[in-house]
């Protein structure tokens, strides 16, 4: 039995498989590997899926239906042969046209299917995306997402160098970008942006709406069959236009001809309202994954809309980089998947590729709003573009007086009112009665790489109650699979007992050391640990490779200490005969050095300050001394005027013993 990939586009779809050694495309019975997401249906004969279907788009477009993928996971429906279809049906019937065809190529029955989806489709969106495939007749363990498989189809064909790079994903309705990291077999997605409702299809729509304008027509007055002749007619011109530059378009409509030019510039002012959209995807994706323009190597072109000149011609002015085009854009993401469906059936020919994804919206639970008002808040647990599997555990209090239970209600999306974002599900769990803030549960949510959120609720009496949140109903058998699954994901790098035992032997050397060789180690240890807390695969594995190289570096210090002290070498080989390995090893030392650069900075920095507080101690005390000697000038002046008063009143009472003396004979004369 087979393993295929299935790109399931909103214009066109496609499968890809790998046999015997190589990546082939799956062609329908006409040779056409690209098979039309269209939909329609013919009175007394049924379903037209496909090429025939979408031929009737033009002359019967009441009974038929395409780019429905736009409205995924919706509540939206189509009227069809006197009934109505979800997005999910109708999406089923093309992705049973592709099995089959699959089996007529093939030969053997299709045993599993890798479906990718747009990267920003959120938990409802992938749930149907997976019941469509299960109505089809195919099994689907792993949705990819779209730029993933790009990158992967990107990574085979480029090589092994490490390369960084943005897969700007431009299809008929949807809009996915996604910064990559590619290095060793790693393929690892930093970060996504998208919009679900931006794509070729709103190029048509500004066309129609320009031809419509130029000939003074009011679409809501036109009729379906009409609209649909201009759309046909806008669809044309613009892919035309990147060949020939200029499109005279010309169709009658009620009666009478109707014409317009179409050049590329026209169209890239059509365009604008849309490429300020794409900007901001941008900017909000280069935020998301901390870098800059600058540091990316390629941009990578994926889907049918991408070929266009004007939005190749945005993305060069925007971006200042010449776009990568691999093979044809519209069948990159399909060749990506049949890449993973090889490495699925673990074929000798294919190198094993890790493929690492991200949660494209944050998961969190509701909490009480303290500003009073009835409507609860989200509070996040993990954060959209966290890397997958990811971990987090959290403590939450009870807000009422002995109450007797929380209710922990789950959500998806980035809106600040819980009943703006989708509900998943929720866990009820009995806390102990006490007052208001002191009974307390922990809520774990552990998410993994298939899309499964695990939710695990534990109070402080041990009790523990459980959810598992799969976009797909799961059996009892799957459930214990991936518990057992779970419990491995839920230790965060940093806690996982093989970097833990790296991490103590590190505080040993540091517990032992003194002066500049403690610095290093301790600056040693904050490199390693930021690395493992970093949620980045790269990050973790280069954390991981340096602690080795320093701890077999000071284990061999210390095993030749006694040499080492004699002949006077470097303890930590720092020199210039040290046999640093280019690349990759030599930014890691950089990364070292400077984080080691750093906490001598601060260390200095710390010196500087305790210097300045000594410096004014001093100069506290010099002032206070001087004080003191005023104080004692003023005294010796206080006792020198004292002298001299007691010298006036000497002299005063000599001068009255004279006065007295002369009296005295006065008095004697007289007698």
């Amino acid at each position: 039995m087979a393993i295929i990939g299935i790109d399931l586009g909103t214009t066109n779809s496609l499968a890809a498989c790998w046999k015997d050694g190589s990546l082939e495309l799956i062609p329908n019975e006409n040779g056409e590997v690209l098979f039309p997401s269209a939909v329609g249906y013919v009175e007394g004969e049924g379903f037209l899926v496909g090429t025939a279907a979408k031929e009737r788009l033009l002359t019967h477009p009441g009974d038929t239906v395409a780019s429905f993928k736009c409205f995924m996971g919706t509540a939206k429906e189509y009227r069809l042969g006197g009934r109505t279809y979800t997005p999910m049906e109708l999406s089923a019937m093309v992705l049973e046209r592709l099995r089959r065809n699959a089996e007529r190529v093939l030969q053997e029955e299709i045993e599993e299917a890798i479906v990718t989806v747009p990267a920003y489709f959120n938990d409802k969106q992938r749930s149907d995306t997976k019941k469509a495939a299960q109505v089809a007749g195919l099994k689907v363990e792993r949705l990819i997402n779209e730029p993933s498989a790009a990158a992967l189809a990107y990574r085979m064909a480029a090589g092994e160098e490490d390369r960084t790079l943005i897969v700007f994903d431009f299809g008929g309705g949807t809009l996915d970008l996604s910064y990559v990291e590619c290095f060793d077999n790693v393929i690892e997605i930093v970060a996504v942006a998208g919009d679900n409702h931006l794509g070729g299809d709103d190029i048509d729509k500004a066309i129609q709406a320009y031809f419509c304008r130029e000939n003074g027509l009011a679409e809501e007055k036109l009729t379906l069959e009409e609209l649909a002749g201009i759309r046909h007619l806008a669809e044309q011109s613009k892919c035309a236009l990147s060949a020939t530059g200029q499109v005279d378009m010309e169709l009658e409509v009620g009666g009478r001809v109707c014409r317009a030019r179409l050049t590329e510039d026209v169209l890239f002012e059509l365009c604008m309202p849309l490429f300020g959209k794409m900007k901001e995807l941008f900017l909000h994706l280069l935020e998301d994954a901390d870098s800059r323009v600058s540091q990316v190597d390629d941009l990578v072109m994926v889907g049918g809309s991408s070929r266009l000149g004007v939005v190749r011609r945005f993305l060069s002015e925007l971006l200042g980089k010449e776009p990568v085009v691999l093979d044809e854009t519209d069948r990159v993401v399909a060749l990506g998947a049949g890449i993973y469906a090889g490495i699925r059936r673990r074929g000798e020919e294919i190198r094993d590729m890790l493929l690492t994804d991200v949660c494209p919206f944050t998961l969190g639970i509701g909490i009480w709003n303290r500003s009073g008002q009835d409507r609860n808040i989200l509070s996040p647990m993990i954060e959209r573009n966290s890397t997958l599997p990811a971990s987090v555990k959290n403590r939450f209090i009870t807000t009422s007086d002995y109450q007797r239970e929380i209710l922990v209600k789950i959500y998806q999306g980035e809106e600040y009112y819980v009943d703006d974002n989708a509900y998943l599900g929720e866990v009820a769990i009995e806390v102990a009665l006490k007052p208001a803030g002191q009974a307390w549960v922990d809520v774990q949510f552990t998410y993994d790489i298939n899309g499964i959120l695990h939710v695990s609720v534990e109070n402080e009496m041990g009790e523990r109650r459980q959810i598992f949140l799969a976009n797909q109903a799961l059996s009892p058998e799957e459930l214990e699979r991936y518990a057992k699954e779970m419990e491995k994901i839920m230790l965060p790098p940093i806690e996982q007992p093989e970097n833990q035992k790296m991490l103590a032997r590190f505080l040993e050397y540091f517990e032992n050391s003194t002066g500049e060789r403690r610095e290093q180690i301790g600056a040693m240890i904050g490199y390693v640990t930021r690395g493992l807390c970093s949620g980045r695969k790269k990050a973790v594995r280069n954390a991981q490779e340096v602690a080795r190289q320093w701890l077999s570096m000071l284990e061999e210090s210390q095993e030749t200490k006694e040499e080492r002290l004699f002949d006077g070498r470097d303890f930590y080989g720092w020199d210039e005969e040290t046999d640093w390995d280019e690349g990759e090893e030599n930014w890691n030392r950089e990364e070292v050095e400077e984080a080691h650069e750093d906490e001598r900075e601060e260390r200095r920095g710390s010196k500087e300050s305790k210097q300045d507080v000594e410096k004014e101690g001093r100069d506290d005390r010099e002032v206070k001394q001087g004080d003191r000697e005023v104080k004692q000038g003023d005294r010796e002046k206080d006792g020198d005027d004292r002298e001299v008063k007691q010298d006036d009143r000497e002299e005063n009472r000599d001068g009255e013993e004279v006065n007295r003396a002369d009296g005295e004979r006065e008095q004697g004369n007289g007698k």
